[in-house]
């Protein structure tokens, strides 16, 4: 049993194919009986994501709809999710300041140390994103790039 921290970009590979979505699908299957952290940040950006997908006619609006409610539904009951408080943005803010990271990328970081030091586990951060992978390294996190698992 190992405790994953996913991002948007990880998780979001669990409802739309791509590549590392058989990976992703079988680490955030319940019965593997891993614990699957995410952040309270994660819906806004997968729901953009949806929204985005949908306008470029790549998802349907009833697709993308089946796709909200189902994450919805995983992430209230799959997941155990860190509130973006104030302790969380002013980590992402520092975070901002060493590494080059986008604000939403840095919010996902700050609650994947958080959710380490909370929870007192080694953490394996999943990511899609290199940048994002390069500074929860130098953070001490432990790091796989769905995208490396076709």
């Amino acid at each position: 049993m190992t405790t994953y921290f996913v991002d948007t970009s990880a998780v979001a590979k669990r409802y739309l194919i791509e590549i590392g979505t058989a990976w992703i699908r079988t680490l955030l299957d319940p019965n593997a009986g891993n614990t699957i952290v995410s952040c309270d940040f994660t819906p806004v950006e997968f729901f953009s994501l949806i929204s985005r997908r949908t306008r470029e006619g790549s998802l349907s609006s009833s697709d993308a709809d089946q796709l909200r409610q189902v994450f919805l539904a995983h992430h209230q009951v799959d997941y155990l999710s860190i509130p973006v408080d104030k302790p969380i943005l002013i980590q992402a803010r520092n975070l901002v300041g060493k590494y080059p990271l986008r604000p939403p990328d840095a919010i996902q970081l700050a609650c994947a140390l958080e959710a380490a030091q909370t929870l007192h586990v080694p953490i394996a951060f999943l990511c899609a994103d290199n940048n994002l992978l390069s500074a929860a390294v130098a953070e001490g996190l432990t790091v796989d790039n769905p995208n490396l698992h076709p």
